[in-house]
């Protein structure tokens, strides 16, 4: 298998989608015999990119360069190993590899013993006549690979060859593919979600940025070689490891285009408010009802939909505003028409208390089951209903309100007020994440988020773990149904310990102090391709809600133990991964935050609020990680959210706007 291997040059590469830039200034070098991992989260562009070296897919911009020649289209110097193994169903082992050798000016004997001799390479001897229904997901997996070096390749290509595979199975294909590279050196580009994988294999990990996908970091892995199982517990390993997951962290994303508003006294700007000198009016009082009615409207009917996520309009809505009310404004572009608005109104002291407000919405969804105009805004018996009036435009209305109010009062400022009106906090939270990252929220010592909590003070917030978890059995026809293994039928014993698991955090909320309980919601199922076949996947995906108090590393680690004893209990070939996962968040006992928002909520509403648990993710537990204390309230009831006919009493926006001034007053007033 002596090949020579090229070099790979990647310059400004580029591709879109439509409306949607996958890939942006992608440049990357792939050194001869070099193996390079890339990672990134799903959607970052990293099988996009594998493509087009590849050449099964053109980019939008740029070019990919092997040895100095531009690749224009597919060719036999590149093996392509994708994470189904798409093997021929109808032919053995040693057919599949020697089908992908007819290309090759070779006699068809020569053909049967290279396919022999790649098939021993690859640990199969001895299966060469089994068809891929008769083999293992890693057995497929070992075919694919033995196919895609059968014509020597000079570089392999691998988009998550062994995502779909079980751990022990993963291993033991990590542990053959990095064998077989020592021995056979070729170029490599590994793609993986996977960063101990990784590390395991390469000799330089490349992290990726999420849509549209940049090069972040790359970071040189110098461990020694041979590689074997124990590297993984050896120290530098785990400090290698712990690297790369800081850098998805703290990275310094790319420079936002920034964009300086200034006040222009547009219709849409909001007109000026008579300031009270003295000291007889609260600084509520400056709340004008009508113009936070339009503005709402305003809002409701700026579509902000995530997916696709075009928060511009809306955006430029709140920088008008909060321009036209005396603050200094930028608009902050972090992707084409999405850009987070970043407010300052200066005090004597930069120490800042931040408003914190989302842009975007979740999509419509179905139009017929809307008995109102989505996008209308319209006021219906003291409601104003449109997708996001409850989450959370409302409570953005509300925070500008506030806003102009405390702008607008003639008294000095002791302290200063930050507002963000931030992108994506439906779906990745890249307007806060950014914000964090680059710093620009350092002196913000507290904080709140204005999601509907119904003008309850929520000093707690539920976390969630997300699970995607797939059973492998074998295909056959239904006539001879006994020939296959019923992948659904298997997932029935998963779904089973599931619901027993479910069944068992009842009560648990009560021993934590919440009055519900932590649960397990299986939110997908799906499997097979007609009642012809025995199918021979079926997958679901399930969450898993953990109250403060639980510790959420535990309960992921419960549920994998769970999924494997079912597994090995039953026979059953599957794998179960944690998608992603939201930590749960208490603030400290006697907050001060939150006791400043209930006195501000005594203060305006003349008695003390509620409290209760927030029952849905929000950014409050990632600003307290970045070390600023918040609390989470607004007008709306989390119940109206993400449903039809999605409204928000403008009574509570009105109440909300009030109790926000007197909270941002008594912060400003106070040193």
């Amino acid at each position: 298998m002596a090949v020579r291997a090229p070099k790979v040059e990647v310059k400004g590469l580029g591709k879109r989608f439509g409306e949607v830039t996958a890939l942006e200034a992608v440049d990357l070098t792939l050194g001869e015999d070099e193996f390079v991992s890339l990672v990134g989260v799903s959607g970052c562009g990293k099988s996009t990119l594998l493509s087009i070296i590849a050449g099964l897919a053109e980019p939008t911009a740029g070019e990919v360069l092997v040895d100095g020649s531009r690749v224009t289209g597919p060719g036999r110097d590149r093996g392509v190993v994708f994470q189904q193994a798409t093997l021929l169903p109808w032919l053995t082992a040693r057919k599949n590899v020697e089908f992908a050798l007819r290309a090759e000016p070779i006699s068809a004997a020569e053909r049967a013993a290279a396919a022999l001799e790649h098939l021993e390479l690859i640990g199969l001897t001895g299966f060469e006549d089994a068809y891929p229904a008769q083999l293992s997901g890693g057995m497929r997996q070992r075919v694919a690979l033995a196919r895609s070096l059968s014509y020597r390749p000079t570089i392999l290509l691998m988009d998550e060859p062994f995502g779909a595979l079980d751990a022990l199975t993963r291993r033991e294909m990590q542990e053959l593919l990095t064998g077989i590279w020592e021995n056979h050196r070729m170029t490599v580009l590994f793609v993986t979600h996977d960063i101990e994988e990784a590390v395991f294999l390469s000799d330089r990990v490349v992290t990726m940025t999420p849509r549209p996908g940049r090069v972040r970091a790359e970071v040189a892995v110098d461990l020694p070689r041979p590689r074997r199982p124990e590297t993984q517990t050896e120290p530098h390993f785990l400090e290698l490891t712990g690297h790369l997951l800081r850098s998805f962290r703290t990275a310094a994303p790319a420079p936002a285009q920034t964009t300086v508003i200034v006040a222009t006294g547009d219709a849409g700007a909001a007109p000026p408010v008579t300031a009270v000198a003295g000291g007889g009016q609260p600084i509520s009082a400056l709340i004008d009802a009508a113009e936070l009615r339009d503005l709402l409207t305003d809002l409701v009917r700026a579509d902000s939909q995530n997916p696709p996520g075009r928060e511009a309009k809306a955006a430029r809505l709140v920088a008008d505003y909060l321009a036209a009310a005396g603050w200094t404004v930028e608009l902050q572009e972090l992707e084409p028409d999405r850009p987070n608005v970043v407010a300052n109104l200066a005090g004597t002291s930069p120490q800042s208390l931040l408003f914190n407000a989302h842009l975007d919405t979740v999509g419509i969804g179905d139009l017929g089951l809307w008995s109102t105009e989505p996008l209308g805004g319209e006021l219906i018996g003291g409601d104003l209903y449109g997708r996001g009036a409850c989450d959370m435009k409302g409570g953005l209305a509300a925070m500008l309100a506030a806003a102009a109010a405390v702008a607008r009062h003639p008294a000095a400022r002791a302290r200063s007020l930050k507002f963000t009106a931030v992108i994506d906090e439906e779906v990745w939270f890249k307007g806060t994440k950014a914000l964090i990252e680059s710093g620009q929220l350092a002196n913000c010592v507290r904080a709140y988020v204005g999601e509907p909590t119904s003008l309850k003070v929520a000093a707690a917030l539920q976390g969630a773990a997300e699970f995607s978890a797939r059973v492998r059995g074998r295909a056959a026809h239904t006539g001879m149904a006994e020939l296959g293994r019923n992948a659904i039928w298997d997932m029935t014993h998963v779904l089973e310990a599931l619901r027993g698991y479910g069944a068992g955090l009842r009560g648990r909320g009560a021993d934590l102090g919440f009055p519900v309980d932590p649960s397990l919601n299986l939110g997908l199922i799906d499997g097979g391709n007609g009642v012809t076949l025995v199918p021979d996947l079926s997958r679901i995906a399930f969450d898993r809600q953990v109250l403060p108090g639980e510790d959420i590393e535990q309960a992921i680690e419960d549920i994998r133990r769970l999924f494997a004893d079912t597994c090995q209990r039953h026979g059953i070939e599957g794998d179960l991964v944690c998608d992603q996962f939201f930590r749960p968040w208490r603030a400290e006992p006697d907050s001060p935050v939150v006791r400043a928002l209930e006195h501000a909520h005594r203060a305006a509403l003349g008695a003390a609020p509620d409290t209760t648990l927030f029952r849905g993710y929000c950014e409050v537990e990632l600003l307290a990680s970045a070390g600023i204390p918040g609390a989470v309230y607004g007008p709306g009831d989390l119940l109206r959210a993400h449903r039809p006919d999605e409204f928000v009493p403008l009574a509570e926006v009105e109440a909300a706007a009030r109790v926000y001034a007197e909270l941002a007053w008594d912060f400003v007033t106070t040193g």
